[in-house]
């Protein structure tokens, strides 16, 4: 691969990110992202050797995305279970606003399981985030939790599980537009497993 353009990149991202917001990954090829940003198929490989390489590292952007929501809602709150309460709420109002983009972060790309830990590492950026706010309650006495990484891990999947129900109409028809109340109660749950 040769050095990245620096205008070319951000463009080819911009663009495929465009075809994803209104086609499956498995629909969009890479001509067809060459095509968006105007230019060959034969230039676009010099960037991404294939379109899930491309598609993983547009995941990665909004990741990062929603994690500098995570970290701006919490840096809105002094008490640090409050910096949780925040940031769950930031979480889900991220997915319930962005619901295609959450699906498509969450199962629609396929998954960097054949990457360098270094690269699996940054798609766990989000619980990084959640493990050390707990890992501060846990110090200060105010949660329970022997094993932060878990107990996050196990609120961000159960989560989005919720969030998933509601955004693909598979839960209960009166929480199709009301994903809110839905969810709350899974946070109630989880918050009283490790603060009740």
């Amino acid at each position: 691969m040769r050095k990245t353009n620096t205008e070319i990149v951000p463009l080819i991202k911009k663009k495929a990110l465009e075809l994803l917001m209104k086609r499956n990954p498995d629909a969009i090829g890479m001509r067809d992202i060459a095509r968006e940003c105007s230019i060959t198929a034969a230039n676009i490989y010099h960037y991404y050797t294939d379109k899930d390489k491309l598609f993983q590292e547009i995941s990665l952007d909004c990741l990062h995305e929603l994690n500098a929501g995570l970290l701006e809602a919490a840096a809105g709150a002094e008490h640090p279970k409050e910096k949780i309460v925040r940031t769950i709420n930031a979480y889900r109002s991220w997915c319930f606003e962005n619901p295609r983009k959450a699906l498509l972060v969450m199962q629609g790309i396929k998954s960097a399981d054949d990457a360098p830990p270094e690269i699996v590492r940054e798609y766990y950026v989000c619980n990084r985030t959640g493990i050390a706010l707990l890992e501060e309650c846990t110090a200060l006495g105010i949660a329970r939790s022997a094993d932060p990484a878990l107990d996050v891990g196990i609120l961000v999947t159960g989560l989005w599980g919720c969030i998933e129900s509601v955004l693909l109409k598979k839960c209960d028809v009166e929480y199709w537009n009301n994903g809110t109340a839905y969810t709350d109660r899974f946070i109630a749950l989880w918050m009283n497993g490790i603060f009740g």
